[in-house]
Formats: C-alpha cells, sequence, structure tokens
C-alpha cells in the first residue's frame, strides 16, 4: 500500500500565507526535491494540478487551482543557493515556466546521475528508486485527474511518495558522485536542459519535428518552416494540441505542393473543412509568399539519410564511444547521441568538421577530441 511507504508528514498548502510561510523556511535548505502533476490533453499548454516538495523532513503539495502569489515560490525556484532536484525534468520544466513564468536555478536531474553512476541511460524513477532504494513504488494513479477536488487519499499519497524518494535517490546519488569526482557532470547536463528549454520551444524550429524535411526542396522546406510556424503559434494562442490544428501529414503534403487556391486545399488529408474556411485564406497567404522569396535567402536543405560510407564512419565513432564507455562503466548514450554522430559525419559532408555543442563540457576531453579527430582522419 502506498501510504505505508511515506515516512514523513504530508503538507497540504492552499493558501497564498502558508505558501509564503514555508518558503521562509525553505530558504534555510540547501536543497529541495520537486515534482509537478498536470493535465495537457486536450491543451498546448500544461495545466498544473499539483507541484510537490521534499525539504528531507516534510512533504508539501502546494495547490496551484486556490493560491494566485507564487512569487515565494518562484524567489525559491530562482535562488542559486538551493539545489532543485528534479527527474526526467523537461515537463516540470514547462510547468514551471507556463504556470509561474520562471525556471529553476541549479539543478539536479537525477535520470542523468544515474546514468552517470552507470545505472542505464534514461531510467525511469520508479526503476532507478528500485535500483537504488531497494523500494517498488506504485504506479497507479500514474494518469489520474489532478484537477479534481478534493484529491484522493491514494493521490495524496503516491504526490507525497514521488518527492520523498526523490529527495533520498538525490541524497545517495550526489554522494557517489562526489566521491567520483562526476557530480561536475551531472551538474553541467542538468544545467543545460535548463539552457536549452527555450531552443527547443522554439516555433522557428518547430519543423524539424518531421523526420522526412530531407525529401524537400529549398523552397518547399521554406514552405514547411513558414507553416509549421504558423501552426505553432496558432496552437499556443489557442492552447490547443498543434495538431489539433493540421496534422503534421497535412502539413508536410501542403509544404510539397504548394496549392494556390483555397479550393485546393479540400483535397488534403487531415484538413478539415471548418479549418478551411477559417484559416484557408491564411494557408495560401503563406505558401504563396514563399514563391517569391529569393534563390540565395532560401534555406538549404536539410541532410539527407547517411549513406553506406558514412554509415560504416557511424560504427567506427560508435565502438569509440562504446570502449571509453566502458572504461568508464557509463551508458554509451550518456556520452553521445544520435545527433551529435550526424552533426560530426555531416560536417565532414560540408568539409567542415566541428565538435557538437553538446561537447563544450566534461565531453570535450573525454570523447569529444577523439571523436573529432577520427572524423577528420577519415576525411583525409
Amino acid at each position: 500500500m502506498s501510504e505505508n511507504l511515506v515516512k514523513q508528514p504530508i503538507i497540504w498548502v492552499e493558501t497564498n500565507e502558508h505558501l509564503e510561510q514555508i518558503c521562509g523556511h525553505w530558504q534555510s535548505k540547501s536543497m529541495l526535491a520537486f515534482d509537478t502533476e498536470f493535465m495537457r490533453s486536450n491543451t498546448y499548454y500544461p495545466i498544473a494540478g499539483l507541484i510537490q516538495v521534499n525539504d528531507g523532513e516534510k512533504n508539501y503539495l502546494i495547490d496551484p487551482t486556490t493560491i494566485d502569489d507564487f512569487y515565494p515560490l518562484i524567489d525559491i525556484i530562482d535562488n542559486e543557493d538551493i539545489v532543485k532536484v528534479l527527474h526526467s525534468c523537461s515537463e516540470d520544466l514547462e510547468v514551471f515556466h507556463y504556470a509561474f513564468g520562471c525556471l529553476p536555478n541549479n539543478i539536479i536531474d537525477t535520470q542523468i546521475a544515474g546514468a552517470v553512476l552507470g545505472l542505464g541511460y534514461s531510467v525511469g524513477y520508479a526503476n532507478l528508486v528500485r535500483l537504488v532504494l531497494n523500494i517498488d513504488l506504485p504506479k497507479s494513479e500514474t494518469r489520474s485527474n489532478w484537477l479534481q477536488r478534493p484529491l484522493s487519499q491514494s493521490q495524496l499519497h503516491y504526490a507525497a511518495i514521488d518527492v520523498e524518494y526523490l529527495f533520498k535517490l538525490a541524497s545517495y546519488t550526489i554522494e557517489q558522485m562526489a566521491s567520483s569526482k562526476r557530480l561536475e557532470w551531472v551538474q553541467q547536463d542538468s544545467r543545460a536542459l535548463v539552457q536549452n528549454f527555450f531552443v527547443n520551444q522554439d516555433p522557428d524550429r518547430s519543423h524539424l519535428r518531421f523526420k522526412s524535411a530531407w525529401k524537400l526542396s529549398p523552397r518547399q522546406l521554406a514552405s514547411l518552416i513558414q507553416l509549421s510556424r504558423w501552426r505553432e503559434d496558432l496552437a499556443q494562442e489557442k492552447n490547443v494540441p498543434r495538431n489539433r490544428i493540421v496534422k503534421e501529414s497535412a502539413l508536410f503534403s501542403l509544404a510539397q505542393q504548394v496549392p494556390t487556391h483555397v479550393s485546393q486545399l479540400k483535397g488534403y488529408e487531415g484538413l478539415n473543412e471548418r479549418m478551411i474556411r477559417s484559416n484557408g485564406s491564411k494557408i495560401i497567404k503563406i505558401v504563396s509568399a514563399v514563391k517569391n522569396i529569393p534563390e540565395q535567402e532560401l534555406p538549404a536543405r536539410l541532410p539527407a539519410p547517411l549513406t553506406a560510407e558514412e554509415r560504416a564512419l557511424l560504427d567506427i565513432l560508435k565502438n569509440k564511444v562504446a570502449q571509453i564507455a566502458d572504461q568508464l562503466n557509463v551508458p554509451n548514450e550518456l556520452l553521445a547521441k544520435k545527433k551529435d554522430y550526424e552533426f560530426l559525419i555531416h560536417g565532414l559532408r560540408r568539409g567542415d568538421v566541428q565538435i557538437p555543442l553538446s561537447f563544450a563540457g566534461w565531453r570535450r576531453d573525454i570523447i569529444g577530441n577523439a571523436l573529432l579527430e577520427i572524423t577528420k582522419n577519415q576525411g583525409n
């Protein structure tokens, strides 16, 4: 039973005054564990249902549906002297940004910590707790309604467990990393998650979601970029999932075929009548404008899939990474990801091989320089 796993008191926080009081108490803390529960099945932005915090002594469950002054909590989230512990925090960052207008300073992501400790890459929270603390956590409330009030006892215990054991997990992993001098690795990678948040949310990059975009000519790609940006902006404005606006398959076909009149839009699967009536003219205007872009201002084609020769180089690079990862007892993916290999190989295509930006920190000396040398030698 989940209630048997809760060892620390559960404190329900539902007023501005109570939140201010506990945030004042947290100002003296060196570490806090955070988690969020939210809903987003029918919205673009996540709707915060609960904010959980553990300070090593108590589980605090903060109700964002009744509190309207979050500045004391924002001060805590922004405080660089307090370590904020999260697990696989990308969605939590969205909640912080859209609910509170801020992103946390000084974070530790325990999923990254688990990888650095050689416990596996992208390990889920429950599995990591099992590996490190030998405790099986319940999953019964994973998909429950976090906006309902009152929350059930099962939900309250589930929410408390998440942060109570996250704090314990962080305490253990930080101690282990400090002794192995790898804490800086986790701090750098966790910081990068926050730094890359706005890059990943940029509407101008939304066309990169399309895996077949490399097939498009520069002018077709320009259409896809403009259409994707329009869809992203409209989804944000209306606060609905982007595929509720236009499905990706329809957007890709529009970029490929470049219709010239609203009447032609009826032939596109994924474009319904209501969308054509309300936005058909806008779609035609977007693709028509791309026709007038001068050739020299069009985007470069996206890289095509690797050739057989390039895949052979990819295997060489992966083998080098596997060798070093084995020596360090960490997952291969912690050292280099698919996009890193492709960045090097695409650079070789252009005759301009450079180290990926993700290797700018601790990876440069451990793996970056070696992969750069191998790639350059392949081109000689």
